[in-house]
C-alpha cells in the first residue's frame, strides 16, 4: 500500500505544475532563478545581495585609466529565509478504498485543488508579503518594496488609466528603470474599471494601455493581471518577468511543490493523508531601507 501511495503521488506531482502556472500570477511577475532553485526542503534561506546605486559610466576616446573614476562596489549581505507553503488534506479509509474497489481511477482533481491553494498563498506573498504573526512583515512583497510612486486618476473615467500608467512610467525610466516590456496589476474593481472603460469615438481603452507597457517591445511581453493581493484604489507597474530583469528582482524556489501520501493510524482502517509542500521566495536586489526602485506603485485610482 505504501509503494502505491508512492507511485500516486509522483503521478499527482506531474499534475501540480500546469496548474500551478495556470493559476499564478506571482510566477508571471518575477523570473525564476534557476541557478540558485531547487537545492531541496533543507534549503531554508538564501543570500540577499542589496547592490547600492552606483555612479554614470564614462565616454572618452581611450581606455581611462584613473581609479578617481572607479566607484566601490557597495554590496549589503543580508540572509532571506525561505518559508514553506503547505496544504493538507485527509480522505477517508471506505472512500478510499471504495474508489479503489470500484475501478473508479483515483483523479489528481485533489492535487489539482490543493496545487491552487498553494498558488494562492504564493501569490499572496510576492504581490503583497507575508506576516508571521500579524503585525510585522517576515517577508516584504512587490507592493511593501515599492519605492517609487506615481498620482493616478480614478480608472472609472476614460484616459485616466492611461495618465496613471504614463506617469508610473515616467517615475521608473527617471531611476532607470528600463525593460522590454512592464506589467500592471491591479485590484479587482480596477481592473474592472479598465476593461470596461472606451472613449466617446468608441477606442477601448485596455488594448491602450497594453500598448503603453510594452512601447518599444516588439514581442509585447508586458501585460495587465488582476489580484485581490493589491489594496483597492492602488496599482504596481514593474519590469516583466524577463530573463534579463533578473537584475531586479528573481524567485528562489527550494523546492517545488511536491506530494506525500501515508495511512494515519491503522495500516488497515486509517485515513490517506495527503500533503502538498512547497518553498519559495520573491528576492530584490536594490532594496534601500527595504524600498527598491525598480517597482512603482500607482495611488488614487
Amino acid at each position: 500500500m505504501t509503494n502505491a501511495l508512492a507511485e500516486i503521488g509522483k503521478e499527482w506531482d506531474k499534475a501540480v505544475a500546469p496548474v500551478l502556472y495556470a493559476q499564478t500570477i506571482g510566477r508571471k511577475l518575477i523570473p525564476m532563478n534557476t541557478g540558485l532553485s531547487h537545492k531541496g526542503i533543507g534549503m531554508t534561506e538564501v543570500a540577499g545581495y542589496n547592490y547600492a546605486e552606483r555612479a554614470a559610466a564614462v565616454i572618452d576616446y581611450d581606455i581611462v585609466e584613473d581609479n578617481l573614476i572607479a566607484d566601490g562596489i557597495d554590496v549589503t549581505v543580508s540572509t532571506l529565509k525561505i518559508p514553506v507553503q503547505q496544504d493538507d488534506a485527509v480522505i477517508k479509509r471506505r472512500t478510499w478504498e471504495a474508489m479503489v474497489r470500484t475501478g473508479v481511477t483515483i483523479q489528481a482533481d485533489l492535487s489539482k485543488d490543493m496545487a491552487a491553494l498553494i498558488a494562492a498563498q504564493e501569490d499572496a506573498m510576492i504581490i503583497n508579503g507575508w506576516i508571521a504573526d500579524g503585525t510585522n512583515y517576515e517577508i516584504k512583497g512587490m507592493f511593501q518594496v515599492a519605492n517609487n510612486s506615481a498620482a493616478g486618476a480614478d480608472f472609472a473615467t476614460y484616459g485616466n488609466a492611461l495618465a496613471s500608467v504614463s506617469a508610473a512610467l515616467d517615475a521608473l525610466w527617471t531611476d532607470n528603470i528600463y525593460s522590454e516590456g512592464y506589467n500592471l496589476i491591479l485590484h479587482p474593481t480596477q481592473y474592472g474599471e479598465l476593461i470596461g472603460s472606451y472613449s466617446t469615438a468608441g477606442i477601448w481603452e485596455y488594448t491602450q494601455v497594453l500598448e503603453q507597457l510594452n512601447i518599444n517591445a516588439p514581442a509585447k511581453p508586458g501585460k495587465v493581471f488582476m489580484s485581490t493581493n493589491i489594496p483597492a484604489t492602488n496599482g504596481l507597474v514593474a519590469p516583466v518577468a524577463s530573463p534579463a530583469n533578473s537584475r531586479y528582482f528573481d524567485l528562489i524556489e527550494a523546492f517545488a511543490p511536491t506530494h506525500d501520501l501515508w495511512i494515519e493510524g491503522s495500516q488497515k482502517t486509517g485515513p490517506i493523508h495527503v500533503r502538498l509542500v512547497g518553498a519559495v521566495v520573491p528576492r530584490f536586489k536594490h532594496l534601500s531601507n527595504g524600498a527598491d526602485n525598480c517597482i512603482c506603485k500607482i495611488t488614487g485610482i
